[in-house]
């Protein structure tokens, strides 16, 4: 048997975490159920969150929403009393103001979908997208199912960035404030020395002396920078002409432009994967693909491929004509078109796309480690000889 873990309440009672062990989630749920307990949250597996590191949310996602609305759900019990759960279990805020409103909009007769599609800051397209689907062919809950696996999936490609540029980045941010120490502390200090010595120095010597100068007397430097990338930044997010430059000039980095490509076509070609496999018709899928895209340049290249299908044209043969869908895709979504298994096909190429990127990302910062340590240790090495080049110099004499 498997321990599954939840967060579930009686009626009139606050939540409590508890574990089931069962031999299914199902069966897990069924025994919950059978205490007089209302699921409120799904943690799955027991033990699977200390193999996982999660960022801390402090509103209700689409991810963590799904998380809390399936197994009620999967418990038959009604929308709007899910809702209703819902609600009580989160803080109060925002979030619980958005539960509120869409509590609200089911009692003036609105559809759940409408509902979802008015919050497109904490749900993307393809929720609202398949939610619609699965209340017009009565399969809400297998809907819901498949939006928190595809939330999960896409949130823990992520994580696993993110863990995984943790040591990378704190070795990088100790060089860099070793660095710093060196010739803003260590060189000036030197420097008086020698000075007051009034011996001719070795040039590498006279070399990292000027530099450690420029450091400590253009402090004013690293704050500027530092403003300038974050009012950088903020004009990236505001899109415009920057947006697109700026998208075209970091494909163009060796190495970075691919990792980027990646993640862009492999979130693109699940997105569609999930719509296909929910029943929703190849355009809009494809539209919806096109809009989890956040490279303008190349979802510019994918702009045509709506009007190639409404043209007749196969999804493969439209797929083709942009440059930056993988060449062997291509003859397995033909393949996938002959035999009506497009959905699932797009999934198997999601989930390769997916593998080889964390082996690249492991791979790439496993190379960074020692790169950073060795830039750092020849720094030092540098300085390091020249001090010992005009100590001899002056013993010479």
């Amino acid at each position: 048997m498997v321990s599954y873990r939840y967060k579930a309440m009686e009626p009139g009672k606050s939540p409590i975490d508890i574990t089931i062990e069962a031999d299914s989630e199902a069966d897990s749920l069924s025994r919950l159920r059978s205490r007089g307990l209302i699921p409120i949250k799904a943690y799955g597996e027991a033990g699977a969150e200390k193999h996982s590191f999660r960022l801390k949310r402090k509103d209700l996602d689409a991810c963590e929403f799904s998380d809390r609305l399936m197994p009620l759900l999967d418990a038959n019990i009604p929308l709007e009393k899910c809702l209703a759960i819902i609600e009580q279990s989160v803080p109060e805020g925002s979030s619980r103001d958005v539960v509120r409103s869409m509590r609200r909009g089911l009692h003036e007769g609105k559809k759940f979908s409408e509902l979802v599609r008015s919050q497109p800051q904490r749900f993307p397209a393809i929720y609202a997208s398949l939610v619609e689907t699965g209340e017009e062919t009565g399969c809400l809950p297998e809907t819901i199912r498949e939006l928190r696996r595809f939330l999960n999936e896409s949130r823990s490609l992520k994580e696993f960035i993110v863990t995984s540029s943790i040591y990378p980045v704190i070795v990088l941010g100790v060089t860099f404030i070793v660095v710093i120490m060196l010739f803003t502390v260590f060189i000036p200090r030197f420097a008086r020395i020698f000075h007051d010595m009034g011996r001719e120095l070795p040039a590498m010597t006279l070399v990292m002396l000027k530099a450690g100068e420029v450091f400590k007397t253009c402090w004013w430097v690293w704050p500027l920078l530092v403003a300038g990338i974050i009012i950088f930044a903020r004009k990236l997010r505001q899109g415009g002409k920057l947006k697109n430059k700026w998208d075209k000039f970091i494909l163009k980095i060796p190495l970075v432009g691919k990792l980027i490509t990646a993640v862009q076509i492999s979130r693109f070609v699940r997105t569609m994967a999930i719509m296909l496999k929910n029943h929703v018709h190849l355009l809009p899928a494809v539209k919806i693909g096109i809009r989890v895209i956040e490279n303008r340049a190349i979802a510019g290249t994918f702009s045509k491929v709506t009007d190639e299908l409404r043209g007749g044209s196969k999804l493969s043969a439209a797929l083709n004509k942009s440059p930056y869908m993988p060449p062997g895709s291509i003859p397995m979504i033909r393949i996938a078109e002959e035999s009506g298994s497009v959905g699932p096909m797009l999934e198997q190429i999601a989930d390769e796309a997916e593998r080889k990127l964390k082996v690249t990302i492991k791979r790439l910062l496993a190379m960074m480690e020692p790169v950073i340590i060795l830039i750092l240790a020849a720094i030092v090495l540098m300085v390091v000889i020249s001090i010992f080049l005009a100590i001899m110099e002056m013993n010479a004499i």
